[in-house]
């Protein structure tokens, strides 16, 4: 059984990961963690990160300045691996999470989406057999995602420009009511154009991905030395 540890388990995500952690015979629930705004002793929200040292594996989806002030010492003190969903981050602190993935394991994707992962795979090789098309990128959320772009819609554009070289357009994405989570990736020529597009229909799937990267890294005990993501889970790297 793999002892699991949730960072900002009172939030959207960390609940939705919980709620099937407990269902979930393979995951034993030893930690709840949560900023001190939102420790609730009743409800076993806490943040002693001493826990940590006792957990096969934490999945983190604290903010990033939640994850910087109070998650960045664990990961400088414990090897325990770690499955990092939260986006935001600035450029020092990505820096500090590539410094950390040389000494512990650490699975890291703006999206942990198993469908949105094929998508990322998918815009690649579209890109790769259409290098000369136009790209320009799309996205909607919920209306407190504070992102914006997605780190998602920028890491597809990541994706295909390493690809093309060429600049994608990253349009201002869209935040209205509790839209879970929609992209689109548009190629497009003066002759005709390719739509690729991701619909997000419950937040389960971020949910589900994150506790398969947490098994990945629990059971397969990869090494240290560079940041994993969901491409090397699936088998798409």
């Amino acid at each position: 059984m793999i002892k699991l540890v949730v960072a900002g388990a009172a939030g959207r995500m960390g609940t939705a990961i919980l709620n099937l952690a407990e269902q979930d015979k393979d995951f034993q629930i030893i930690g709840r963690l949560e900023s001190i705004a939102k420790q609730d002793e009743k409800a076993g929200l806490t943040g002693d990160i001493k826990v940590i040292e006792m957990a096969d594996v934490v999945i983190n989806f604290a903010t990033a300045t939640g994850t910087a002030v109070g998650m960045f010492p664990a990961m400088e003190k414990y090897e325990t691996p770690w499955v990092i969903g939260t986006t935001g981050f600035n450029d020092d602190q990505e820096a500090t999470i590539s410094k950390f993935s040389k000494r512990v394991p650490i699975v890291k994707s703006s999206n942990m989406s198993l469908g949105v992962n094929v998508f990322f795979k998918v815009a690649q090789e579209i890109a790769r057999a259409l290098p000369s098309y136009d790209v320009r990128i799309w996205e909607a959320h919920h209306a407190q995602k504070m992102d914006n772009p997605s780190g998602t819609a920028k890491q597809v554009g990541r994706l295909i420009q390493e690809v093309t070289g060429r600049e994608v357009i990253l349009e201002k994405g869209k935040r209205e009511g509790d839209i879970v989570g929609d992209h689109r990736v548009t190629f497009s020529s003066p002759t005709d154009k390719l739509e690729l597009f991701h619909h997000a229909e419950t937040r389960d799937i971020f949910a589900l991905g994150a506790l398969q990267a947490a098994k990945w890294l629990a059971t397969r005990k990869p090494p240290a030395g560079r940041l994993y993501t969901m491409q090397d889970v699936l088998g798409l790297r």
